[in-house]
């Protein structure tokens, strides 16, 4: 299940973001939009598969609880008794009403209607909304909603689109829609990362799984932005090129948001810091094997910023992996770029990481 939990996340992410990106260009005129061919067949599978992969952290929890008792007992208790489990019952019953209005093609407005309940059912049974419930709730459902219609977008029109035609028009309206998820992404994303933790302790939150995949997440932003930056100055070659397809640079923006998506899925199944149980047996720092492969530290850690000669040429090269990116828009395919990113993300995380030192602290 410690496998599963993280794969069946990030699956929501990206059936959730189709779905709400096919209900977002509804509402945008044909004339304003790139032509786009999406199966109604995948829509209900998109339903169907959110229902059954937001099941898998609910049965993980099931199988968490003492085996003397039956599973139907305890899956009774998960589903009646934690925010979790009935989540996912509002999860089941809008997620029913939704498939039989896409089914039936029914009102655009209907559709939305029923998504945005999934989607504030998703943040009731977030892990932020069981530290500050109004908070909580409306950061969560916000950040995910914000994050689901930005790539949600950026999916149908990369990967379904059957043409380029009306780019211009299109852009008209989908960058100042970015730039406003964006900031909203920025702003709802530090609320919950300081309900969940105190602001003061992110240093000291690398010691921890939570941590350090909170840290690839925020690094692998960086080389987003950059893509975004990118396809905005590409898309004013579609108006003076016939040949140039904006499309696979978008197909390669789509790539890292995948990444990040991964990265939010496997947060979604660890333990924040604040709720690490140390187990204090020795007063030696981890091996830097164990730092390096996010491995949970069982002794208390105080954690300073010192870096040193090799953090030092890792973080340059970082940069200029990052330089390389914006290299590849001139001279080369956006195959680069995406690998390019990859390697900025791996690159920075590794010079921040041997730019620590650790000091155990003994109680």
């Amino acid at each position: 299940m410690n496998i599963l939990a993280p794969i069946a996340d990030l699956g929501n992410y990206i059936l959730f973001s189709l779905l709400v990106g096919h209900v977002v260009l509804q509402f945008v005129p044909e004339s304003k939009k790139p032509a786009i061919q999406l199966p109604k067949s995948l829509l209900l599978i998109c339903i169907l598969g959110i229902i059954v992969l937001t099941f898998v952290p609910v049965l993980t929890v099931i199988l968490f609880f003492d085996q003397s008792a039956g599973f139907i007992t305890k899956a009774a208790t998960v589903l009646t008794s934690f925010q979790i489990g009935q989540a996912w019952l509002f999860i089941t019953l809008f997620g029913i009403f939704l498939w039989l209005t896409v089914y039936l093609e029914r009102s655009k407005y209907l559709q939305a209607f029923w998504l945005v309940l999934m989607i504030i059912a998703i943040g009731y049974g977030s892990h932020v909304s069981s530290k500050s419930f109004v908070v909580g709730i409306f950061s969560h459902t916000t950040h995910f909603l914000m994050v689901t219609i930005w790539v949600g977008v950026l999916l149908l029109v990369s990967f379904f689109s059957k043409n380029k035609e009306n780019w211009s028009d299109f852009l008209q309206w989908f960058t100042p829609l970015a730039v406003v998820c964006l900031v909203n992404i920025f702003a709802t994303g530090f609320v919950i990362m300081f309900t969940i933790d105190e602001p003061t302790e992110y240093l000291n939150g690398w010691a921890t799984q939570y941590g350090r995949m909170l840290l690839f997440k925020h690094i692998s932003i960086i080389p987003i932005i950059m893509f975004a930056i990118i396809n905005g100055l590409l898309s004013k070659r579609v108006s003076k090129s016939t040949e140039y397809d904006p499309r696979t640079w978008l197909k390669a923006e789509c790539v890292i948001l995948l990444l990040v998506f991964y990265f939010t899925a496997i947060l979604g199944t660890i333990s924040p810091p604040n709720e690490m149980v140390y187990q204090v047996k020795m007063a030696d720092p981890p091996t830097w094997m164990e730092w390096l492969l996010a491995k949970d530290i069982l002794v208390p850690i105080e954690i300073e910023f010192a870096p040193t000669l090799l953090s030092v040429l890792l973080i340059t090269s970082a940069l200029l992996f990052l330089l390389l990116i914006i290299i590849s828009y001139k001279k080369m395919s956006p195959i680069f770029a995406t690998v390019f990113g990859g390697c900025f993300i791996f690159t920075l995380y590794l010079g921040l990481m041997f730019s620590c030192v650790l000091y155990p602290i003994i109680y």
